[in-house]
């Protein structure tokens, strides 16, 4: 599956979680109200199973996730996601990835891009973010 294809599929899922949560009533069982959402930056992002040179990027994601904790206040691992990209040749080269998902009050998408860097060897990491909100 192409990363096109993983964010579409993502977008897709977030979309209709939203169309059920507009969908509740105003009032919760026991008469609360719904609070207002919170205003968030969601990142969407994927990180390599292998690194270059061909080692598993497994012992790499417990610091991932740690950082991910530290900085996002969580996370949420969607699990594998294979991608491509076009190369400037005509080419096409892919990869075998583990896709994530945070949110956060601001956006953490240089801080992602630069850890990614930093410890999974990524020249260009994919990271995309948009703004949207959190019950």
């Amino acid at each position: 599956m192409s990363k096109t294809s993983c964010l579409a599929l993502t977008v897709l899922y977030l979309l209709l979680t939203a169309g059920v949560v507009l969908a509740q009533p105003a009032d919760q069982p026991g008469g609360q109200a719904v609070q207002a959402a919170e205003q968030v930056y969601i990142h969407f992002f994927v990180v390599p199973r292998v690194l270059p040179g061909g080692k598993e990027a497994a012992e790499k994601y417990p610091g991932l996730r740690a950082f991910l904790a530290k900085t996002a206040g969580g996370y949420t691992q969607l699990g594998a996601c294979d991608g491509g990209s076009l190369l400037p040749s005509g080419e096409v080269r892919t990869a075998k990835n583990t896709c994530f998902m945070v949110s956060a009050s601001h956006d953490l998408s240089d801080e992602i891009a630069t850890h990614l860097k930093a410890n999974f060897g990524e020249k260009t990491p994919y990271v995309v973010v948009w703004q949207g909100s959190r019950r």
